[in-house]
């Protein structure tokens, strides 16, 4: 497995194992309403894998659907296009007084039938869903570029010659019956497998399956954040839950929360903020060097900005930031070298959220996380955060040792 795939696991476990336990959401964090988050889940459901997975395989084999064997009644004079229905024949002459007339089920090639209206059912249940999930995003949102071509994929599927009658045919409020979940089941094409796969996957949804909103997390939800953002969101997450166990609080998560300025995780009196500055920053005076950036910037009439650090732990009791947790995801450069950025970017940051004399304990507390080869401290001569890589995070008490020191501080 590799590391990317790890860390989404990783976040979607924690996610689960947070919203499994209902009673710890208080009402400072949003509530499940079951129509809404259903709504919500099935629109993520439209973009997870096994949706995915058909309609990618129904674009580059497109002639796989098949006609099957059906029959239809008719009609006819002195003409057996069929089997002759003896009963329904007999009560067509009584009410017809035509002694001719023969009733007869005659056997057609459709493609109207169990498999295809269980295949078209689910395409355009996920056509409508991805259409809905659209709506929802903004501007900026990170699903536009997916839920783009997924949808330009999903026409190009719509216009097989073979699936016109059944998706013209097929109605998203009548479900595809019992026969035909099982008849493509045990298809021998994997077109169908794969459609009742899809399928089986929504009703997972429906009942509140956590194996089916797992799926849905995994190949979903967090994917289309940038790896490094979602190294960020893992890390948040695990320290949010370290914090709660040495504390003895309660882990709330805010992700779904309204108030983009607040944080992400609050655990007993520590709260953690992600990409944010918070009110706690004091702005410091700039050094010569800095001083000198800013000048020359402002000639070509470019603002200098403020850096904030990836992760801010906030003492909300003694109203000061207790730590700052700098996240590094290693593509290109080396631990060492994106080692010595963060410890760097802890310093300069830590200027912001704690007056001189203090700045020494605050980057004590302080956490570097790598997503691998994290440094080993081997003295202790001098001020220096804490160090941890992904797989010490993923360990049981990874990070019991720096969530001590944070605990301990007063």
């Amino acid at each position: 497995m590799t590391i990317d795939a790890a860390i989404v696991d990783y976040s979607a476990g924690l996610l689960l194992r947070y919203f499994r336990g209902g009673a710890q959401i208080d009402g400072e964090v949003p509530r499940l309403d079951q129509r809404r988050d259903v709504d919500i889940l099935k629109g993520h459901w439209a973009m997870s894998a096994p949706v995915r997975a058909l309609v990618g395989y129904l674009a580059a084999r497109p002639h796989e659907a098949q006609a099957l064997l059906t029959y239809r009644e008719r009609v006819d004079d002195a003409v057996a296009r069929g089997r002759i229905d003896a009963r329904k024949t007999w009560l067509y002459r009584q009410q017809t007084g035509l002694p001719s007339a023969l009733v007869t089920h005659e056997p057609v090639r459709s493609f109207n039938t169990g498999p295809n209206m269980l295949l078209a059912w689910v395409l355009r249940e996920a056509a409508a869903y991805t259409a809905r999930l659209l709506s929802w995003q903004g501007d900026n949102s990170p699903y536009l570029p997916m839920i783009e071509a997924a949808q330009t994929q999903m026409r190009r599927v719509q216009r097989i010659e073979a699936l016109r009658e059944p998706l013209k045919a097929v109605s998203l409020g009548r479900r595809p019956n019992a026969g035909a979940v099982r008849d493509s089941a045990r298809s021998r094409r994997p077109l169908y497998r794969k459609a009742v796969e899809a399928y089986r996957l929504l009703q997972g949804l429906e009942r509140g399956d956590v194996e089916a909103m797992d799926r849905v997390a995994r190949s979903a939800l967090i994917a289309p954040l940038e790896d490094w953002r979602r190294f960020e969101l893992a890390v948040g997450l695990a320290i949010g839950e370290a914090l709660a166990r040495a504390s003895g609080g309660t882990l709330h998560l805010h992700l779904l929360g309204s108030d983009s300025s607040g944080p992400i995780v609050t655990a007993g009196r520590f709260a953690v903020y992600w990409q944010q500055i918070t009110k706690y920053h004091v702005p410091t005076p700039l050094e010569s060097s800095e001083a000198a950036v800013r000048d020359a910037l402002r000639d070509y009439g470019i603002a200098t900005g403020t850096e904030r650090p990836d992760l801010v732990v906030v003492d909300r009791e003694a109203g000061a930031a207790a730590a700052v947790v700098e996240v590094k995801y290693i593509a290109g450069d080396t631990a060492a070298v994106r080692f010595r950025e963060a410890v760097d970017q802890v310093v300069r940051y830590g200027r912001s959220y704690a007056s001189a004399d203090a700045t020494g304990p605050l980057l004590e507390r302080s956490l570097v996380a790598l997503s691998r080869n994290a440094p080993v401290r081997v003295g202790h001569a001098a001020p220096a955060p804490f160090c941890v890589d992904f797989a010490a995070i993923t360990q049981p008490h990874g990070l019991d040792a720096w969530a001590e020191a944070v605990t301990l501080h007063l």
